[in-house]
């Protein structure tokens, strides 16, 4: 649009006495559009309000014409409310101040331009449109975390909702649709980052003295805050100890033990000879013992370290093939957790680097009349190998879960060149201290 045809009007509150009514400048993003209106407090009949009225300068003008309309609800539209010409005061300064206030509604406004000459100039008539809203000066006395009763929400509860509790003064429902003339937003602040809640679960309708609201877990970050409660007018609650709240992980560090079985699957090896004479193995002797260490917590997920060892003897004959010896197998991983279902359901993503044994590892063949010939000679040695696999934990309560997972695991073995990859299912149970 042409700047000579826009005009900006801006409908603000302005009082003699601003320290009672504890003005703050508006910080969370709101409309552009939200003007001020009267201010609803104890103080507000000590205070004289005016509403300054303002608009572009149009250059040499002889005067403007101003004329307000109000929004008639009931005949759905616009009325005459307000009219004035300006004096050439008001015209150089470009401002007026309306008398009486404009109480809340939906407004249009209509300046109309007159040259030096007194003539009109009906190209520069500015139009507008705006909103007349109520200000509540909004007060936060507690922020309360209602499953514990205390001013801080622990991320890695399983129980936990992100539900926050909050009593004060002045705390109207949100307004999602930006019509209500009185409203309030909330969210949670520190210095790196502004929190909004998902939903209201509950409000204090009558009184306007108390509000519970919903965050997404998957947006909160530890951390300290302060709980804001910001009016439609962009007055806002201050930053003191009564709304003061803390986000932090219960337990700052998580030491995982847990024991299982695991079975060894041969998927192949140079030679192919478990894979061609023997197939999928029986379920061996098998045990595992695995030790997990998570110093690094956010809600994006769990980052730590772990070790795993397991032990498999085999004992197996199919095809007049037999495969019989122990392998024994640790590594050291490095584990990325992810939370799912309240957080009583964790993937867990893992890869790292270990050693492998191989204790008298034979394969042999029971051949008639001969007995049995062993393929070649018994295997034992110590090998780098590199396991990569994923896994899910269900916790059933806050520290006692089951993990089922399956991992792959490759051998660099230089002597015999017998196994080369396996799959490693896992099942086992552990606790979380």
């Amino acid at each position: 649009m042409d700047n000579k045809k826009t005009f900006s009007a801006l409908l603000i509150l302005s009082s003699v006495f601003l320290m009672p009514l504890n003005i703050y400048p508006q910080e969370a993003e709101e409309p552009a559009q939200i003007v001020l209106s009267e201010i609803q407090s104890e103080n507000a009949a000590e205070n004289k309000i005016k509403q300054p009225f303002s608009w572009e300068n149009m250059g040499d003008v002889l005067k403007y014409e101003i004329l307000i309309e109000r929004y008639d609800e009931k005949t759905q539209s616009y009325v005459q409310h307000f009219f004035h010409e300006t004096t050439p005061e008001e015209t150089e300064a470009c401002l007026i101040y309306i008398n009486p206030i404009l109480p809340p509604g939906n407004y249009r406004s209509q300046i109309k331009v007159f040259n030096i000459l007194g003539i009109l100039e009906e190209d520069l008539t500015a139009y507008d449109n705006f909103t007349v809203r109520r200000a509540y000066n909004p007060e936060v006395t507690n922020v309360n975390y209602p499953l514990y009763m205390i001013s801080a929400l622990y991320l890695d509860d399983i129980d936990n909702d992100g539900i926050i509790e909050v009593t004060g003064k002045n705390l109207f429902i949100s307004d999602e649709t930006n019509q209500s003339l009185e409203f309030t937003n909330y969210y949670l602040k520190n210095e790196k980052r502004i929190i909004y809640p998902e939903k209201i679960i509950d409000h204090d309708d009558k009184n306007n003295k108390k509000i519970t609201l919903q965050f997404n877990m998957k947006e909160l970050e530890s951390g300290e805050y302060h709980l804001i409660a910001q009016d439609a007018s962009g007055l806002h609650s201050e930053e003191n100890p009564e709304s003061h709240f803390t986000i932090k992980f219960k337990k700052l560090i998580d030491f995982d033990v847990e024991a299982g079985y695991v079975c060894p699957i041969i998927l192949h090896n140079t030679e192919n000879i478990v894979t061609d004479q023997l197939g999928s193995p029986a379920l061996p002797l098998s045990a595992q013992i695995k030790l997990t260490f998570i110093p690094f917590k956010h809600s994006w997920g769990y980052l730590g370290f772990a070790s795993s060892t397991f032990f498999s003897h085999f004992e197996y004959e199919k095809n007049k093939t037999i495969f019989n010896g122990n392998i024994i197998n640790s590594n050291f991983l490095v584990v990325y957790q992810t939370a799912m279902l309240k957080r009583r359901l964790f993937l867990d993503f893992h890869a790292g680097a270990g050693i492998i044994l191989f204790n008298n590892l034979l394969f042999s063949a029971n051949i008639p009349d001969i007995g049995i010939v062993p393929y070649r000679e018994t295997l034992n040695t110590l090998s780098l190998s590199f396991t990569a696999g994923a896994s899910a934990m269900y916790y059933f309560n806050k520290r006692f879960y089951c993990e089922a997972g399956l991992d792959y695991v490759f051998v660099n073995n230089n002597k015999g060149s017998l196994i080369i990859g396996f799959l490693l299912p896992s099942l086992g149970a552990g606790w979380q201290f």
